[in-house]
């Protein structure tokens, strides 16, 4: 089991998530990172941290 979710472990799940729907993995990668870059300007700490598992959580539950 994962402790922690990090940045790269996010950027990973939407490259997975687009091999499974037969998409781009470098766009979902590229969407991902921009999403993240989003969530670091807005969150911090725990907020930050939360949103970062419940991105992975979509891209591994979809």
């Amino acid at each position: 089991m994962i402790d922690r979710i990090n940045e790269e472990l996010v950027l990973q799940a939407a490259k997975e998530w687009a091999a499974r729907l037969n998409k781009s993995g470098a766009l979902a990668e590229e969407s991902a990172q921009q999403t993240i870059t989003a969530l670091k300007a807005k969150l911090t700490g725990d907020e930050y941290s939360q949103a970062l598992e419940q991105l992975y959580r979509e891209y591994n539950e979809s």
